[in-house]
């Protein structure tokens, strides 16, 4: 089933109930720091982002807590992976 989300982007109805991963175990399981994994993720379609209000009112830049669902996490390693291999075959010399 697909559903539209409040952003404008169609997700996967399935989304809500399958594993999600904290930056921390992302950045575990990938052997990169939790901002790279932040970096990535933040800003994409589907990560679940949790905040609390009173605290976004507080300061300048709240603290907001990402999930990451296990479906974008599979498409994100499958496309930094082919983009990765890409460039490598590009740079092989033939002799």
């Amino acid at each position: 089933m697909r559903i539209s989300g409040d952003c404008g982007e169609e997700m996967n109805g399935t989304m809500a109930i399958e594993k999600h991963y904290s930056t921390e175990e992302v950045a575990s399981l990938w052997g990169v720091s939790t901002k790279t994994v932040r970096r990535i993720f933040e800003d994409m379609p589907g990560v679940l982002k949790i905040a609390n209000p009173r605290l976004v009112k507080r300061a300048r830049a709240a603290r907001v807590t990402i999930r990451i669902p296990m479906s974008l996490l599979q498409t994100a390693h499958e496309e930094r992976s082919c983009r990765l291999g890409a460039k490598v075959e590009g740079r092989r010399r033939t002799i």
